[in-house]
C-alpha cells in the first residue's frame, strides 16, 4: 500500500479520535505551526487533526474564567475580554480543524489568521455599507436582502484571496473562503454577545445569563452558517471550470437560499423545522465537500516523499513517561472542560442578582407585562363631565374667594377592568362654579385605576418609544427599574428587580457534580503522579 493510500485508509472515526487525544511530540507542534512557511512545502502531511481540540479547551477555560470574574465582581473592564473570547472560542478551533484536515502542506496557520482578520473585516465593512444605504422595514424582504447582501459581501474578499494566493486546489479554495466567513462570524458573534448582554442593562449590571446563552447559541450555530455557506462558494469557484457559470452559480444560490431561510421571521415549530433543515443541508453539503476534496487530494498527490510518517512514528515511539504525562494532561484538560460547563451554568443562574433583563418582541408585549395582563384603558381624551360626581375637589383662594382649581371624577369603562379616577386642572379660576362655561377649560392631569386585587391606586404613566409615546398603568411600579426601546426592530428590553432564586435542587446537583468530577480527577492525577515517579525510578536504575 502506498503512502497516500495508507493515509486515506487511516481515515476512520476510531483512528481519528485516537490520533486526536494521543501524545504529540515537539516535532508535531513544529510541523503544524511551520506548515506553509518552509521553502519546501510539497507533499502531504499524513497527520490527523489534534490541535483544534487543545485550542478549544484553552479558549473555553479562558472564557469561563473571565465570565466568572465578571459575574462575581461586575467589573466592566472584563466585558471586552468576555466578548472577544466568546466570539472566537468555537470559530477559531473549527477553522484550525479545517486546516488540519487539509492534507497538503502549502497553507500556513498564520496565513489563515490573516485572512480571517482582513477578509472578515472587509466583508463586514461591505455589508455595513449595504445596510447603510438600504433600510428595509418589512421583515420578510429584509431577510431576503440580508441573505443576498451578506453572501455577496463575503464572496468578494473570499474570491480575491483565492486569486491572490493562486490556489487551484478545491479544498484550499474552500478553506480560504470558509476562513473569510469565520472572520465575518467572529465580528457578528462578538457584536451579538456585547449587544445582548451589556447594552440593555447598561448602568445596572452585565447580564451574564444573556452572555452565556448568546455564547452557546452563536458558537454552535457558527458550525452551520457563515463558515460553511461561504466555504461552499469558494469550493464551487475552485472546482468549476467556468466559476461564473452553471455549477458555481448554483452553489452560490444555494448558500444564499440557506442564509435567507435561516433569517426568516417565523416562530414555533415552523422555525425549528426551518433551522433544522438548514443545518442538515449545510452540514451534508460541507461534509461531502471536505471528504471528497481531501480524498482526491491525497490520491492525486504524486510526491509522497514528504508524507510525515517519521513524525508520526516518533510520536508513537515516545517513552512510557511521555505517554503517562499526556494522559495526565488530558485528564486535567477534560476535567477543566467539564467544570467550565458547570461554572458557566452556575454563572447563568439568578443567584444573588439585584436586577434582571427581560426582552419583549413588541412594545405591546411590554405594556401587557407592566400592566400584569389586566385589561386597562388609558383614556387621555376623556372630557370633564359636568353632570358627573366629583369624588375630590380642591380650591384656591383668589382675591378673597375660594375658586375650584382641581377635581377628580370617578368612572367605569365598559369592557375594561377597574374603577378609574380622572384628575382635571380647571382653567379660569375667576368663576366660582364648576357648572359654568369654563368646563371646557378643564385639562386632564392624571388617570388612576383601582383594582380589587391591588391595595393602592395605580397611576397612568407615559412611556416613550422613539418619537412616539404610550400611556399605561404600571401595576407594580417598584418592580420596573428601566427600559430600552430598540427602534431597529421595535423590541423592548426591561430592567426589573431580579426574582427570588428557587432552583436550589439544581444548584445542589451541579455543586455535587463539580465536587465529584474534581475528586475523581484528583484521584486519577495522584495515580498518574505515583506511576510517573515509579517510571522515573526505573529509568534511573
Amino acid at each position: 500500500m502506498d503512502n497516500s493510500k495508507g493515509a486515506v485508509e487511516r481515515a476512520k472515526i476510531t483512528y481519528f479520535f485516537k490520533e486526536t487525544f494521543r501524545a504529540h511530540s515537539k516535532a508535531e507542534y513544529r510541523e503544524i505551526f511551520s506548515r506553509g512557511l518552509n521553502e519546501d512545502n510539497g507533499g502531504v502531511t499524513g497527520a490527523f487533526p489534534w490541535l483544534y481540540v487543545r485550542a478549544f479547551f484553552a479558549l473555553l477555560m479562558l472564557f469561563t474564567v473571565n465570565t466568572l470574574v465578571l459575574r462575581l465582581t461586575n467589573n466592566a473592564l472584563y466585558v471586552p475580554s468576555v466578548t472577544f473570547l466568546g466570539g472566537i472560542t468555537f470559530t477559531v478551533p473549527f477553522i484550525i480543524l479545517m486546516l488540519e484536515l487539509y492534507p497538503k502542506r502549502d497553507i500556513s496557520l498564520f496565513m489563515l489568521i490573516s485572512v480571517l482578520v482582513i477578509g472578515g473585516t472587509l466583508a463586514g465593512v461591505l455589508a455595513q455599507i449595504g445596510y447603510k444605504f438600504v433600510n428595509i422595514k418589512n421583515e420578510w424582504v429584509s431577510a431576503i436582502y440580508t441573505g443576498v447582501l451578506e453572501e455577496v459581501c463575503k464572496a468578494i474578499p473570499a474570491l480575491i484571496t483565492i486569486s491572490l494566493v493562486k490556489q487551484k486546489n478545491p479544498y484550499a479554495c474552500f478553506l480560504f473562503a470558509a476562513t473569510v466567513g469565520a472572520g465575518f462570524s467572529v465580528i457578528e458573534d462578538m457584536g451579538y454577545i456585547f449587544y445582548y448582554s451589556d447594552k440593555y442593562v447598561f448602568y445596572y449590571h452585565s447580564d451574564i445569563q444573556a452572555t452565556v446563552a448568546m455564547f452557546v447559541d452563536r458558537g454552535l450555530s457558527s458550525f452551520c452558517t457563515h463558515i460553511l455557506w461561504t466555504g461552499a462558494i469558494g469550493w464551487a469557484y475552485g472546482i468549476a471550470k467556468r466559476p461564473l457559470r452553471s455549477f458555481g452559480i448554483a452553489i452560490f444560490v444555494l448558500s444564499v437560499a440557506l442564509h435567507i431561510c435561516w433569517d426568516l421571521p417565523i416562530d414555533g415549530w415552523v422555525q425549528v423545522l426551518d433551522i433544522s433543515l438548514c443545518v442538515v443541508v449545510a452540514a451534508a453539503l460541507n461534509i461531502t465537500i471536505v471528504h471528497l476534496s481531501r480524498t482526491r487530494t491525497l490520491y492525486a498527490e504524486v510526491d509522497h516523499t514528504h508524507l510525515n510518517e517519521v513524525i508520526i512514528r516518533e510520536a508513537k515511539e515516545m517513552g512510557v513517561r511521555m505517554r503517562f504525562t499526556n494522559a495526565a494532561n488530558l485528564t486535567f484538560a477534560l476535567t477543566c472542560t467539564f467544570l467550565s460547563v458547570i461554572v458557566l451554568i452556575l454563572c447563568a443562574m439568578p443567584i444573588g442578582m439585584e436586577y434582571q433583563s427581560i426582552d419583549f418582541d413588541t412594545r405591546e408585549d411590554f405594556i401587557n407585562y407592566i400592566e400584569e395582563g389586566y385589561n386597562l384603558k388609558a383614556d387621555r381624551d376623556r372630557k370633564y363631565d359636568p353632570n358627573g360626581v366629583n369624588v375630590e375637589e380642591r380650591y384656591i383662594e383668589d382675591e378673597g374667594k375660594l375658586v375650584l382649581a382641581y377635581v377628580v371624577q370617578k368612572d367605569t369603562v365598559d369592557g375594561y377592568d377597574g374603577e378609574y379616577y380622572y384628575g382635571y386642572f380647571v382653567k379660569g379660576y375667576g368663576l366660582d362654579s364648576i357648572a359654568g362655561s369654563y368646563v371646557h377649560g378643564a385639562e386632564i392631569d392624571s388617570i388612576a385605576v383601582e383594582l380589587e386585587e391591588i391595595d393602592s391606586r395605580i397611576y397612568c404613566t407615559e412611556y416613550k418609544f422613539g418619537n412616539e409615546s404610550e400611556w399605561a398603568f404600571t401595576v407594580y411600579p417598584d418592580k420596573l427599574i428601566d427600559y430600552v426601546y430598540h427602534a431597529n426592530d421595535g423590541s423592548v428590553t426591561a430592567v426589573t428587580d431580579a426574582e427570588e432564586f428557587e432552583g436550589y435542587g439544581l444548584l445542589t446537583a451541579l455543586c455535587a457534580t463539580a465536587f465529584a468530577i474534581t475528586a475523581g480527577c484528583t484521584v486519577v492525577l495522584v495515580a498518574f503522579i505515583i506511576k510517573l515517579r515509579r517510571v522515573q525510578d526505573d529509568e534511573k536504575r
